[in-house]
């Protein structure tokens, strides 16, 4: 809609146009008459204009002067200038002066509404372009680590101050509807993540407390009646000015739409800067300390770690800690696990941690985010037990197997269990229990054998290179070895055979 102010000091003239102009389209609005420019002026403080129809002739400020000081205050208003002088020295000064057009008096209709329809396209042209950059603007300020410098400096706002709100949960279109009935709101939104919007309202001037609650009320549909309640949290910042202070504004909202997280309301709203402060930062290796977590994941103990996961999360709860804090400490876990469980790695990669954090930030309430968590944790750890389990009966034979391919290397206990994905200490236990030789104990008696076979049938061979080749490099080490096991030593097993 463009808004149009009429001047000139003639009131039958500029009534006159004025109900011509609103008859013609509900696209033109004219929003005053003024009989000298100096009235014009007088009322720019309060006055929001598109367009400016202006006489030249008038007594105390005229055409001219009155286009010159808009340039100046108003660089976007537009000027079309009218006069019963056709003399071509008032036309010069008019485009000197950025007036769009020049009109003789009688005005002709057709001439007026064409420029009119023009200026209307130009204008909502304007409007899309501002709303863009206001939008890259936002998604710079909210979105990124660092804004960008030149949506900053480039982009105005369009009122004076601001108050950003934050919206989780809910209809975004419902919310969208209900602002838009109420016209005398200005505002931009962008979406931040799934289930949440923040909204920047602008304003003339600060508003009051009572205003900023009933646009809370607004967003989250307060007045609507619904068999069905919708959890909705609203969070508003204190008012701002200024694009420096959007990052500012955003999270002041945020920190406040965080604490319906612990409300038991279907509709919560707060500010920003009149809630509850949170808790210090908490990290997940303090939250667990003293509770043997990484301990307990190496053991794959699932009832254990679960529990120091609870207690985790009754200090979260204590703190009264934000979303984004909640999915930090989650993330640290599941990095914990990945460290003690090597298959903890493999089943949870990063497509199934990033859904997890997106369905994190998406729950309402603080319980829904522990019970997607400890469900995760919990499944993810009993398919490792599963998959242990699986390997358990083939674990002793695919060791033996390796042994028996590479016994004259040097093999470290862990990576056999790695191997065979079990603990170090209970590939142990399983392997004593179905050979009833230690780990250590098989492989010697494999090389052992080997080294009796390469004696008995390479004759050229010395000693020491029969005791390298089954992995034993130190000669001495390895003629008390076999004689301690086998009775005699290599060289007199092997004359004997």
């Amino acid at each position: 809609m463009l808004r149009i102010v009429i001047v000139d000091d003639e009131v039958l003239i500029r009534e006159g146009l004025s109900r011509m102009i609103e008859k013609e389209s509900g696209l033109f609005r004219v929003v005053g008459q003024f009989p000298d420019g100096k009235d014009v002026l007088d009322s720019l403080p309060g006055l929001e204009v598109d367009v400016v129809i202006t006489d030249i002739r008038m007594p105390i400020v005229d055409g001219l002067d009155l286009i010159k000081q808009l340039k100046a205050a108003r660089p976007h208003v537009r000027s079309i200038l009218m006069s019963g002088f056709t003399e071509f020295n008032y036309a010069r000064e008019a485009i000197r002066a950025s007036a769009v057009d020049y009109l003789l008096k009688p005005i002709n209709k057709e001439q007026l509404f064409e420029l009119l329809y023009q200026l209307d396209e130009e204008h909502q042209s304007s409007l899309e372009k501002e709303a863009l950059n206001r939008k890259r603007l936002l998604h710079s300020c909210f979105l990124s680590e660092s804004p960008l410098p030149y949506l900053s400096e480039d982009t105005g706002l369009p009122l004076s101050c601001y108050a950003t709100f934050v919206q989780k949960g809910g209809s975004l279109e419902a919310a969208a509807g209900r602002i838009q009935q109420h016209p005398e709101l200005v505002c931009d939104w962008i979406s931040v993540q799934e289930r949440m919007v923040a909204w920047v309202f602008y304003f003339p001037e600060a508003p009051g407390q009572e205003q900023l609650d009933r646009i809370a009320r607004l967003l989250g549909g307060a007045e609507e009646q619904s068999e069905e309640e919708t959890a909705v949290h609203i969070g508003f910042s204190r008012i701002h000015n200024g694009t420096a202070e959007l990052r500012a504004s955003y999270e002041e909202a945020m920190q406040a739409c965080d604490l319906g997280l612990y409300s038991d309301s279907a509709l919560y709203y707060a500010a920003g800067y009149a809630g509850e402060a949170f808790g210090d930062i908490v990290e997940a290796e303090d939250a667990v300390r003293g509770m043997n977590l990484a301990e307990q994941l190496q053991l794959l103990h699932i009832p254990a770690v679960l529990e120091c996961v609870r207690q985790c999360f009754e200090r979260l709860k204590e703190q009264r800690a934000g979303t984004g804090t909640i999915v930090s400490v989650c993330s640290q876990l599941e990095d914990m696990a990945c460290r003690e469980v090597q298959e903890y790695r493999e089943i949870r990669g990063k497509e199934a941690r990033a859904r997890l954090e997106t369905q994190l930030r998406a729950c309402m309430s603080f319980s829904g985010m522990e019970e997607c968590f400890m469900e995760a944790f919990r499944s993810a750890l009993e398919k490792v037990y599963g998959l242990r389990s699986e390997m358990g009966g083939k674990a002793v034979e695919i060791v033996k197997r390796w042994i028996a391919e590479h016994y004259s290397e040097h093999a470290e206990l862990n990576t056999l269990a790695a191997m065979v994905y079990l603990t170090p200490s209970y590939l142990s236990k399983l392997f004593k229990q179905e050979t009833g030789l230690t780990l250590t104990e098989y492989i010697t008696d494999v090389r052992l054998k080997n080294a009796k076979r390469l004696l008995r049938t390479e004759t050229n061979m010395k000693v020491h290179q029969i005791g390298a080749e089954v992995g034993y490099a130190d000669p001495a080490y390895f003629n008390k070895l076999f004689k301690k096991v086998v009775g005699v030593t290599p060289n007199e097993y092997k004359k004997w055979k």
